[in-house]
């Protein structure tokens, strides 16, 4: 399995965002700031963490694209073995305090709710031959869905692919195949729909248009 997969089995997401916000102490952290007390589990925490204001019906107006490509990026260097990177102007962006609170807090809440039924298994779809790959791409897929700026009325356009890759983080963190599964399955589901919304709208400018 690529490095870049390499988590420690006991790391809890919870136990990593409690430990984030206790660094805050109060105040707004830089995500270079927060990649920094995170350590070895940065990766799958930031990439969970990046997507948890997108756990809403409605786009996000001006987090989609840079959050989005952030996260697609680290899709294809973790499928390529690569070393994690986020660009600069990521990783020098502020999170207020608030903000960083009401995300961890709806994060802790996410994991409460898995955290009875998840459990190391399947972990052939964590280590097995190729799978490092074939996750990237599923994660690089939601992170450039979640980074299109898809207007109104069409819902769950960040919904499906930021549970996607929700899904991924606590997989990995947790050692947990099935959470791996929902998580391609999600991250299929996202892009299909962002294709049909496409198809539709072709087919409606082709009406309009005569």
């Amino acid at each position: 399995m690529p490095q870049a997969f390499d988590i420690p089995s006991d790391t809890k997401w919870s136990d990593a965002l409690r430990r984030l916000l206790a660094a805050a102490d109060g105040r707004p952290m830089r995500v270079r700031e927060m990649m920094d007390v995170l350590q070895e589990r940065s990766l799958p925490v930031m990439i969970a963490l990046l997507c948890l204001p997108f756990l809403s019906p409605v786009t996000i107006p001006g987090l989609s694209l840079p959050f989005g490509l952030a996260i697609a990026l680290c899709g294809v260097r973790m499928g390529l073995g690569l070393k994690p990177w986020l660009p600069r102007v990521i990783l020098d962006r502020q999170i207020s305090y608030q903000f960083l609170e009401k995300m961890i807090r709806a994060g802790c809440k996410i994991h409460e709710r898995l955290e009875k039924v998840v459990r190391p298994r399947f972990s052939f779809l964590l280590t097995g031959p190729g799978m490092g790959m074939v996750m990237g791409i599923s994660i690089a897929a939601a992170g450039l869905v979640l980074s299109l700026p898809i207007p109104p009325p069409f819902i769950l356009t960040n919904t499906i692919p930021g549970f996607a890759v929700v899904f991924f983080a606590l997989g990995l963190m947790e050692r947990d195949g099935v959470l791996i599964f929902i998580g391609h399955l999600l991250a299929i589901v996202s892009v299909v729909y962002v294709v049909l919304i496409g198809l539709l709208g072709k087919h409606l400018l082709d009406f309009f248009g005569g």
